[in-house]
């Protein structure tokens, strides 16, 4: 099947989570992209395989990097003048080079931006870093955490009463992935219009800024503060979270006026859709925990399945809190196919993280699972660059490979 990106070429060097996650989408949509990695590199990310114990045997299953699916893996030491050399063979190859390293690290091994644009001057290089290549943070190694932090994101997840939260996961990986993916294409795009190649500057940071909704605007504009008010949005009065016998479910229960009658209708208290202390937004919103104790009556002695099934036929949004074994069930995420199984070469079947990209004619799809580090040495050394076999095998015997 033909894909949207079949004509793309990547040199991945992301390591952890955005720039691995940005090429991921990438190949998902079927870009050919290389991961380019040193041994050492591609020994810790098959050390990070999960646990799993079959027929008695502990064994590591190394599909836990699953942004690394859909690539071809290359190893190749920069820190060599042979392995620069090859590096810049490559890249007059390629279309894109993507890394998230610290700032100045590809200046360092003589292979950033300036360089590698003499070498092909239609090439898009993408940098993903905590802060960007300027600013006074620039210089600082920084994670997800700390761009949590600095947003100002950290400062509105949680309950008011307890400290500022961390996200779950690392959030701000993945928004930046996916800006630096759309980045990427706006660059082919401009590109494929100019012939004009270009530098892309993402910053787990910015993205979280941009996350914030309308929150900044709501202090620059009207000096208003927004902190944490726990599982209720800051815009509406009756979303939230509430206990159920055998767990929780999320409701939104008066997202409008239309939402909140048909709420009130179902559980028995019609009169509450006309009380004025509750009947228009503004109005729930200044009574915020009477409602919320209303709600939590009502859930209180039901089942997950009894409190969505009543809301949802009511035209309620309601869904289950779910734990991941729940999610990976569930039966909208097995529909859309988020979760595929796969045969690994060593460990037999293995379900992964399917792709959300859903296109009606050039669909992402998720063809093999990580590769095993080196796996296409030959083919690209060999098939793409035009070397022998030996001089790889001579490669292999220096470290440069």
């Amino acid at each position: 099947m033909e894909q949207a990106l079949s004509d793309i070429t990547v040199l991945d060097l992301g390591q952890v989570i955005a720039m691995p996650f940005c090429t991921m989408l990438l190949a998902d949509m079927g870009a050919r992209v290389i991961k380019v990695e040193s041994r050492e590199q591609a020994a810790e990310r098959v050390s990070l395989g999960i646990k799993r114990v079959r027929n008695g045997v502990e064994e590591r299953v190394p599909v836990s990097q699953y942004r690394d699916r859909n690539k071809q893996a290359i190893t190749l030491n920069l820190k060599t003048a042979e392995g620069v050399a090859l590096f810049k063979e490559l890249v007059q190859h390629v279309d894109v080079v993507a890394e998230n390293f610290s700032v100045g690290t590809m200046a360092r091994l003589g292979l950033d931006y300036p360089v590698l644009q003499a070498v092909n001057p239609r090439l898009i290089y993408a940098a993903i870093t905590a802060f960007g290549q300027y600013g006074p943070y620039a210089p600082q190694r920084g994670y997800d955490i700390l761009a949590q932090a600095i947003s100002g994101y950290m400062s509105i997840t949680g309950f008011p009463d307890q400290p500022p939260t961390r996200s779950g996961q690392s959030i701000s990986d993945y928004y930046t992935g996916m800006l630096c993916a759309f980045s990427i294409l706006s660059a082919l795009h401009y590109r494929d219009r100019t012939g004009t190649g270009q530098y892309i500057d993402l910053a787990l940071l910015d993205s979280l800024v941009m996350a914030l909704d309308n929150l900044g605007e709501r202090y620059t504009v009207g000096g208003e503060v927004l902190t944490r008010a726990g599982n209720v949005s800051f815009g509406g009065s009756t979303s939230g979270v509430y206990g159920v016998t055998d767990g929780y479910v999320a409701i939104g229960a008066g997202s409008s006026d239309l939402v909140w009658r048909r709420f009130c209708q179902t559980i028995g208290e019609p009169a509450y859709a006309h009380d004025p202390r509750y009947a228009t937004t503004a109005a729930r919103r200044q009574r915020r925990d009477e409602i919320a104790a209303v709600i939590q009556s009502w859930t209180s002695t039901r089942t997950k399945a009894e409190a969505v099934q009543a809301m949802s036929s009511a035209g309620v949004p309601c869904a289950p809190v779910n734990t991941i074994d729940e999610t990976v069930a569930d039966p909208q995420i097995q529909a859309r196919e988020m979760f595929v199984e796969l045969d690994h070469p060593t460990y037999g079947p293995v379900k992964i993280t399917g792709t959300a990209l859903k296109l009606s004619e050039t669909p992402g799809r998720v063809q093999h699972l990580a590769p095993l580090p080196g796996a296409h040495n030959e083919e690209i050394f060999v098939g793409l660059l035009g070397h022998s076999r030996d001089e790889v095998a001579r490669w292999g015997a220096a470290g440069v490979v």
